[in-house]
């Protein structure tokens, strides 16, 4: 691979750890598992960064993404809004000891995974930023090429979440009890909050 060629996976791996520090629904989820344990935080991780890999590939291969509007748009912020409504009620109802959801409720994989299926921004992300930064690593490399940035993207994105989590989750084991409780609570609100923002935007726009 010829220097020029690496420039986009490098500029890719840059885009994914400055998209992971942008605050959003997929870091609340992050957090709110991750602060209930280190386990949960991590699974949630993974079905975020799997969906995530999943969807850059698929640009990546040449797929074409076009930005979501009208009904799509509208669909994925209310679908978006009432899972974080869910969870954030989920948060409010969970036993602050509990490292497993004894009420069968979703793994935290799958919040994980759905937190980034149903971002109306992760797909805004892909048509708007990903594409042209794929399709200048295919211009320049090839194909392969392409799927290199994807990786390369997704791996920085993840450094970042993992940071997320690790904070999340240690955090919590420093501030005590009761203050922990609080924090979780303060997380439901965070969920609760942006989903109603969600739902408001898919019903007024």
């Amino acid at each position: 691979m010829t220097l020029e060629g690496l420039a986009p996976v490098l500029g890719a791996l840059g885009i994914g750890i400055a998209l992971a520090g942008a605050p959003g629904p997929v870091q609340a989820i992050l957090l709110t598992e991750s602060a209930r344990s280190l386990p949960r935080g991590m699974q949630a991780l993974v079905g975020a960064a799997s969906t995530w890999l999943t969807l850059l590939l698929l640009v990546a291969l040449g797929v074409s993404l076009a930005p979501p509007d009208g009904l799509v748009f509208r669909i994925l912020r209310i679908g978006g809004g009432l899972l974080l409504i869910w969870l954030a009620v989920d948060g409010f109802r969970a036993d602050e000891t509990s490292e497993t959801d004894a009420r069968g409720g979703l793994p935290p994989f799958i919040r994980g995974s759905l937190a980034v299926a149903l971002n109306p921004g992760a797909y805004l992300f892909l048509a708007a930023v990903a594409s042209p930064v794929f399709a200048n690593a295919s211009l320049l490399g090839g194909t392969a090429n392409a799927v290199l940035a994807a990786f390369a993207m997704s791996a920085g994105t993840v450094a970042g979440d993992l940071g997320v989590v690790l904070i999340g989750a240690f955090g919590m084991r420093r501030i005590g009890g009761e203050r922990a409780t609080l924090v979780r609570r303060v997380l439901a609100v965070l969920l609760g909050g942006l989903g109603v923002w969600l739902l408001v935007g898919a019903l007024i726009g």
